[in-house]
């Protein structure tokens, strides 16, 4: 029996060599990547695997297929964001398919910002007016 550190640790390399293999446009090593990372996934709800399996799809020019697994890497977290700006950007108006440009999940996300430098301040009428808050 394998131990969970060993099994991501070897899930997250095929990952790494999946979006390796689909920036060098090789598609089929992509796909065994895939199914190794599928595999040693014991339980399937790597939202990472979906949201490749969807990049593949929309580089080999099957949408509706990449759509497919957005939504299912969407549904797996939601809070995983490649899958869901993948999933608007393939929905877009604006969408051209010579332009394939996915979000792999390889980069960090940036850190929102937590100060907020306005305040809600009512008036007598009770209207809500934005104010700069003093430092």
């Amino acid at each position: 029996m394998k131990s969970s550190e060993g099994a991501l640790s070897v899930f997250e390399q095929k990952i790494q060599q999946t979006v390796k293999a689909l920036k060098t446009k090789d598609y089929a090593a992509a796909q065994e990547y895939l199914k190794y990372a599928m595999f040693e996934n014991e339980n399937n709800s790597a939202p990472e695997v979906h949201n490749l399996y969807g990049a593949l799809a929309e580089f080999t020019g099957d949408l509706s297929l990449a759509g497919k697994h957005y939504r299912a890497a969407y549904a797996l977290d939601p809070t995983y964001k490649p899958a869901s700006r993948n999933l608007e950007r393939i929905t877009s108006f604006y969408y051209n398919i010579a332009n394939v440009n996915p979000d792999f999940g390889d980069k960090t996300e940036s850190e929102p910002e937590q100060s907020i430098n306005d305040a809600l301040e009512f008036d007598n009428e009770t209207i809500g007016n934005l104010r700069k808050r003093s430092q």
